[in-house]
């Protein structure tokens, strides 16, 4: 690190100044640098695509930077981010090599050659919008997801161990949409997501492969979820999918951030999420119950089995005993979501309600309280409404701003 401060000054006071975001990050007054600090280079490469004439070019991010004609303000809150951009180095430039995936540089590279070429390519540094970030072509749309697993969150919802379930969505830019289902009740979560270079089938693959961690939501329509959950079984997953699913249910952040050590670097990660400048949830990587390699391994462990739906149609969590290397793992997401599971006083008398109404000549009583439940969820106004502004930052990986439209 000493021979690339010399050339780069500003990785000097980022390195030093790290240690701090790690203490101030869970203060909302402070939340603006969430997202955006960069990983200090000795700990973790942050890799970053744009687009050009001659394709994907893979940019490592280094530092943030003032947009040229704006070189001598200083970065403060109320500068708006498209004033503030970062320094990079082109390694397509560099490398003369193009991926889909920046995760492949690495993998035929090495960190250590890319931090080594680094010092040696000053004249290259470039300034890159914020905004001009695109989202990387190799990831896919089969993503496998942990639900549950901070234990606030299990507290909140009501369920008590962690469960895994798929989940199909392209994703979606930094700054986005998500459509309120009519007559649903949507609500928010944020997450810290990975994939890898290759395909994982066994922990040797995991422990061998490049891990990209990086920013994601997780937007779910609470009322198909509980017109199809498995009341008796809610960790079996059923109805997680058709709920979670969607073109426009993960957004994703700008960075993907390839860390010396995945488990340290999720650990310190910190994140919020904000609906129209109230911060909802916040939390630490450090919190998660199931850890990155033990998601992946209890995917591959359960992978095989038809226990899920999507349509009404049986799935397999993943197909042929694989996380692909263009599936994302999203790992869970911490307390503070809308949904909270009805009490037992509203059980009680809407199924008093059910009888004494005839509710019973159209249905059995668990359909009808649930739909009582989702009528007064929607006359309550708490979950996501067209016009509503969520904003998701984490430490290291970016933010991602979000509109939710009808």
């Amino acid at each position: 690190m000493h021979g690339l401060t010399t050339k780069f000054p500003g990785l000097a006071v980022m390195a030093l100044s790290s240690g701090l975001l790690d203490a101030a990050a869970l203060s909302p007054a402070l939340s603006p640098a969430l997202a955006s600090s960069i990983a200090p280079l000795d700990q973790a490469l942050t890799l970053a695509q744009i687009e050009s004439p001659a394709g994907l070019h893979t940019i490592l991010v280094l530092e943030n930077a003032p947009v040229p004609e704006k070189a001598g303000v200083l970065k403060n809150d109320a500068m708006p981010d498209a004033d503030y951009g970062v320094l990079g180095l082109n390694l397509s430039k560099l490398y003369g090599s193009n991926p889909d995936d920046p995760l492949t540089l690495v993998a035929s590279l090495g960190q250590a050659r890319i931090r080594q070429d680094l010092a040696m390519s000053r004249a290259l540094l470039e300034h890159y919008e914020r905004d001009d970030f695109v989202i990387s072509p190799a990831i896919g749309s089969a993503h496998v997801a942990a639900g549950t697993n901070y234990s606030a969150h299990g507290e909140e919802v009501g369920v008590d161990e962690v469960f895994l379930f798929p989940k199909f969505s392209d994703p979606t830019p930094q700054v986005t949409r998500v459509t309120a289902p009519p007559g649903g009740l949507l609500d928010y979560e944020i997450e810290l997501c990975a994939r890898f270079d290759r395909d994982i089938t066994s922990l040797q693959d995991f422990n061998a492969a490049v891990v990209g961690v990086f920013l994601c939501g997780d937007y779910t329509d609470r009322a198909t979820l509980m017109r199809e959950i498995d009341t008796d079984d809610v960790a079996s997953g059923r109805g997680f999918t058709d709920a979670k699913s969607g073109n426009d249910r993960f957004p994703v952040g700008p960075f993907t951030v390839v860390p010396d050590d995945w488990e340290e670097f999720l650990n310190g990660i910190r994140m919020t999420l904000s609906v129209n400048g109230e911060i909802r949830q916040q939390a630490s990587g450090a919190d998660m119950i199931m850890k990155l390699d033990e998601i992946v391994l209890g995917s591959l462990k359960q992978g095989g089995e038809l226990r899920w739906t999507r349509g009404g149609e049986r799935i397999r969590l993943i197909e042929d005993g694989r996380i692909r290397a263009g599936q994302v793992v999203l790992t869970g997401t911490p307390e503070g979501v809308v949904f909270r599971q009805p009490t037992r006083g509203f059980i009680f008398w809407n199924g008093i309600r059910w009888l004494f109404t005839f509710g019973f000549l159209g249905g059995n009583p668990l359909d009808y309280v649930i739909e009582r439940f989702i009528e007064a969820a929607r006359d309550e106004g708490k979950f996501l409404q067209p016009g509503d502004a969520v904003v998701m930052q984490a430490s290291y990986l970016g933010e991602i701003k979000l509109t939710v439209t009808e």
